[in-house]
């Protein structure tokens, strides 16, 4: 039996150095400490055994998964935006998912999406907070201190939706998109919004004359509008956008992964094969 124990011990020993998790190796660096115990116990130092069972089994595992909790995962924030990236009937659905699925798999990592508004994007990426921003992100859409983007996957317009007959009033644009880098809109004056639903409320509301939004918000936001604003309603082109997503300024190692994923997918047709069945 002590002999059967002993290869047991050894095979967990090649078991944690073959690995890829860190989490999974910590789990099974808990079940040698187990064993071990056991092995202690039976050649006769229980007193040994209780204490590699209470500091190696519980303690130093619990210590380990308490640091590793947030290890072995990619973190993507991002707003809900149908199709890119969205829920339904609590499932995670788009064509975003499908892109990170692939890349978290590829380097090993395990996906993990939260939902968050637009004020909130720029604040938590970074650090342990934070991996990607992703649900329709395209250069400019943020503040652009303390983000880097990646390629490109997929091309879009930035559009503006006014009164057919014009009148007075801002023109609305979401809070931090800077348009100076997208397209020239002339000379209007701008109101912020943190939210596309509080921007298409002041537009229902006729406190703004119009509101500029990407073509991947734009359905949303006609969705939103008033029936009879919408009949009474245009929608002009203003330049183009090209998604992708966003990483902290400091992940360059995430930032090289991500782009070398994209431009393979690209190049194999499977992204041109995925983003036909989200976009048609």
């Amino acid at each position: 039996m002590l002999i059967l124990f002993s290869l047991l011990l050894l095979g967990l020993s090649v078991a944690v150095l073959l690995q890829r998790r860190l989490l999974n190796a910590v789990i099974l660096l808990g079940v040698f400490s187990l064993v071990s115990s056991v092995i202690y116990f039976w050649i006769g130092a229980p007193d040994v055994a209780v204490t590699e069972g209470a500091i190696g089994v519980a303690f130093v595992t619990f210590i380990y998964v308490l640091a590793l909790s947030d290890q072995g995962k990619l973190h993507v924030i991002a707003e809900e935006v149908p199709p890119f990236l969205f829920q339904e009937k609590g499932e995670l659905q788009g064509a975003e998912l499908e892109i990170l699925s692939g890349f978290a798999e590829e380097i090993n990592l395990e996906l993990e999406v939260e939902f968050v508004g637009h004020q909130e994007l720029t604040s938590l990426i970074g650090g342990r907070r934070a991996d990607v921003i992703a649900g329709a992100y395209f250069p400019g859409y943020l503040a652009g201190d303390g983000l880097t983007n990646t390629k490109g996957y997929n091309e879009g317009q930035l559009a503006k939706i006014h009164r057919t007959a014009g009148g007075e009033g801002d023109i609305g644009i979401l809070a931090e998109t800077d348009l100076s880098e997208l397209t020239e809109i002339g000379e209007e004056d701008l109101s912020r919004f943190s939210s596309l639903d509080e921007m298409v409320r002041a537009y229902n509301e006729g406190r703004i004359s119009g509101f500029i939004s990407d073509s991947g918000r734009m359905s949303t936001a006609l969705y939103r509008v008033n029936t009879p604003l919408r009949d009474k309603s245009e929608i002009s082109t203003l330049g183009e956008v090209k998604y992708g997503f966003a990483v902290s300024a400091e992940e360059g190692e995430l930032l090289d992964s991500l782009n070398n994923y994209l431009t393979d997918l690209a190049r194999s047709g499977g992204l041109d094969e995925l983003l036909s069945g989200h976009f048609r």
